[in-house]
């Protein structure tokens, strides 16, 4: 698993390798997406690629992508939607065939305690 830098958003810099295509993606919508990475696991056992995101609010969703056996998370700060995110990601070779999971988090209220 190699390692590369992402100097984008917060100060945790590190990506794998497997979110290059991913973040090739998210470049084309240009300042409309900001990334900041997150935790990285290895050996996390995975027998498939995939992309999974949260839409946390209006203008948040929390990412993970899975590769190889690694795994890293993201905070992705945007107001694009996913829809637009999965025909991008359909529409690019390198991870079209990648699984592409969504939750809607934003209707969601939390309970009272």
């Amino acid at each position: 698993m190699g390692n590369k830098h992402l100097n984008d958003r917060g100060s945790h810099t590190t990506i794998i390798d497997a979110f290059l295509p991913v973040l090739n993606v998210l470049k084309k919508y240009g300042s409309e997406v900001r990334v900041s990475p997150g935790k990285i696991e290895g050996g996390v056992g995975a027998k498939s690629s995939s992309i999974k995101l949260k839409h946390i609010n209006d203008e948040l969703y929390e990412m993970v992508v899975v590769h190889n056996g690694s795994r890293q998370e993201f905070k992705v700060f945007t107001r694009v939607s996913f829809v637009e995110f999965k025909e991008a990601f359909s529409n690019n070779k390198k991870v079209s065939s990648w699984n592409i999971n969504y939750t809607d988090m934003r209707q969601k209220k939390s309970k009272d305690i």
